[in-house]
């Protein structure tokens, strides 16, 4: 394509530079013409001479733009008088052929020239088309080596990236090994310091009930002592008082029954008087008064005696002041007490235990509640009052 190019401008320029050569020989021919013209006409005007010139070589067509050759005219042959004119005419034509041939040598010459010029110009072009390709070739090349460069940095920059990525990995794996032995071990030393504690708890716990057991157990003998102690001085006290109950209560009973045999013997009197006083005097009885069998009281027993046995234990067990364990079983703790009630229902002495319930606060609260229920309801009047009563009582029933 650039070599066309520089051929179209070569081929523009040889026309530029042929018209002004082809103008330039017309007009020597002309010029050679009009001299030739009169040196015919001033030849002529003396004797007519005739001369034929002989160009050397043809004019050639080539350089003639329109392709025609300027035909010179046919000279006279010389006459012999005019040699010299002549001769000068033929140096004018051969000056003039000179002139022409030396034009017509640089036109050739300076179409040499410019096909020179073309040719170095396309050697040229050539060159730097040649010279394009290489630095084309050498760009590609330059560049297929860039990317490949680019892509062997990127390949080393991945392949390092991979490596400084496995190394991380690595670390980190070790990091999170190294973690998780450090929590297992904490986790461990916790664990033994957690049993540790747990039994110094355990031992300090077992110290702490052991003391507490050897406080209650001596706080429990010392409470039972105490109670052993107040018990005894209660049941002598108890004693004392009953004695002096009994003594008064003996001589009260034995004043009131001197003062009821005084009362009978009085009322016998009256009676016996009232009886004398109805007999009639022709009688032969003695009057013998009949017993008053209203009077006459029988004795508790069977379905009568639980009756009262149940009026006594309900007077006694609202008395009855103890916590009792919802785990305590009927039965399990049973206390059996013996009283012995006066006529108007008073005890005569304490409460006689006769069966323990292997509960001692029990037993002591059942018979608290006995004393405090004293004087003891009193039967019927056709019921004699028991001389003792057996009184049974189980916490199950106490529990509220």
């Amino acid at each position: 394509m650039k070599d066309q190019e520089i051929n179209e401008r070569f081929k523009k320029e040889d026309k530029r530079d042929l018209v002004p050569a082809v103008a330039l020989s017309a007009c020597v021919h002309i010029l050679l013409f009009i001299g030739l013209f009169s040196v015919f006409q001033w030849s002529t005007d003396s004797e007519t001479v005739y001369a034929e010139l002989w160009a050397p070589e043809p004019v050639s067509a080539g350089n003639d733009p329109k392709g025609a050759a300027v035909k010179v005219p046919d000279m006279p042959e010389p006459q012999p008088n005019q040699e010299d004119e002549l001769r000068e005419s033929q140096e004018a034509q051969e000056a003039a052929e000179r002139e022409a041939a030396a034009q017509e040598a640089l036109m050739k010459e300076e179409a040499i020239r410019r096909e020179a010029e073309r040719q170095e110009a396309l050697e040229a072009a050539e060159r730097e088309r040649v010279e394009a390709e290489q630095r084309a070739e050498e760009a590609r090349q330059a560049e297929e080596a860039r990317r490949a460069e680019e892509a062997r940095q990127a390949a080393e920059r991945a392949e390092a990236e991979r490596i400084e990525k496995a190394r991380q990995e690595a670390i980190e794996a070790e990091r999170r090994a190294e973690e998780e032995r450090a929590q297992k071990e904490a986790e461990r030393l916790a664990q033994e310091k957690l049993a540790k504690e747990r039994l110094a708890a355990e031992e300090a716990r077992r110290q702490a009930e052991a003391k507490r057991a050897e406080e209650a157990r001596l706080a429990e003998e010392k409470r039972l002592a105490e109670e052993k102690r107040k018990e005894e001085a209660r049941i002598a006290e108890e004693k004392r008082q009953a004695e002096a109950k009994r003594i008064a209560a003996a001589k009260k009973a034995e004043e009131e029954r001197r003062q009821r045999e005084r009362i009978r013997q009085a009322m016998r009197q009256q009676e016996l008087a009232r009886l004398n006083a109805k007999i009639d005097p022709d009688s032969d009885h003695s009057g013998t008064p009949t017993g008053d069998k209203r009077n006459r009281r029988q004795n508790l027993t069977g379905q009568a005696l639980a009756s009262y046995n149940a009026r006594i234990i309900a007077c006694v067990r609202p008395n009855i002041t103890i916590e009792v364990p919802s785990s305590t079983r009927r039965g399990q703790f049973i206390a059996e007490f013996m009283v012995r009630p006066l006529p108007n229902g008073e005890l005569a002495g304490a409460p006689a235990q006769v069966k323990q319930s292997g509960w001692p606060a029990y037993d002591n609260a059942v018979r608290n509640a006995i004393l405090k229920c004293s004087p003891f309801p009193i039967p019927d009047n056709k019921y004699n009052l028991p001389k003792e009563v057996r009184l049974r009582f189980d916490p199950v029933d106490d529990r509220r």
